[in-house]
């Protein structure tokens, strides 16, 4: 598979960068700003992981679990394998992790003519076409929870106090989620080209998934630095980090 690639990451507001993403092979938890261009691949393996501002360590654990996701053997390109991965990393994160440390995950990966999309927290996975944007993951919020049961309105969301409250993640501060809880994973056929934005919360936190589609549209790998711009002129809440893949 030939692939391109833009990845960006801003501290915003924070003193430090708790988000995480990685290319499969490098973790980068810096302010970002790249582009790759022509590389090609049996396998893709994109991640964004949000550590978890409130919690201990959250820098530690966003970057424990894109090096944990990097060292595994992905021949396998299936959901089974990624939730037992997965499964895997939570095991070890309670051993090696700081007491109360947590981080989302949002991933992509493809081989094999297939996509694997999967997410615990709210970093988000979305699917752009020509003449429309499709959210692939599912929130573990408790405001996806409510919106879910009809309780909330999506369109009611704005700066409800409980938006941050998070249901899923990696870590000790997630180990009585996993027994209730499951990872979403959402599975497709892969279409040449395909194109595809993996996000933490603080890009969607500040523009909707419509404005996305139009800053990045028609190419979306090229005009990677729109959208970087956009968010720069913009006050940001959070760390924000996207990454986007364009697969040939």
């Amino acid at each position: 598979m030939e692939n391109r690639t833009f990845s960006a990451m801003l501290i915003g507001p924070r003193d430090r960068q708790e988000d995480a993403i990685t290319d499969g092979k490098t973790v980068f938890q810096a302010d970002l700003l790249t582009r790759k261009n022509g590389s090609s691949a049996e396998r893709i393996l994109l991640a964004v992981c949000d550590g978890m501002g409130g919690h201990d360590g959250g820098e530690i654990a966003s970057m424990f679990v894109c090096e944990a996701l990097n060292r595994i053997r992905w021949e396998n390109v299936s959901g089974e394998h990624v939730l037992e991965s997965l499964a895997g990393i939570q095991r070890e994160a309670m051993v090696q992790l700081p007491e109360n440390s947590g981080t989302t995950v949002a991933g992509l990966l493809a081989g094999n003519g297939r996509i694997v999309a999967f997410n615990a927290g709210d970093s988000r996975i979305y699917r752009l076409e020509a003449d429309a944007i499709h959210y692939i993951s599912h929130d573990h919020s408790l405001i996806q929870e409510m919106i879910d049961q009809s309780i909330l309105n999506v369109n009611n969301v704005g700066f409800h106090p409980l938006r941050n409250v998070i249901e899923l993640g990696i870590g000790p501060a997630f180990d009585g989620s996993w027994n209730v809880k499951k990872v979403h994973v959402h599975e497709e056929s892969l279409e040449i080209p395909s194109y595809y934005l993996l996000c933490s919360d603080g890009l969607t936190d500040i523009i909707g998934g419509s404005d996305i589609h139009k800053l990045l549209m028609p190419d979306p790998v090229k005009n990677g630095t729109r959208l970087y711009n956009t968010l720069k002129q913009k006050t940001l809440r959070d760390n924000t980090s996207f990454m986007i893949v364009e697969i040939r």
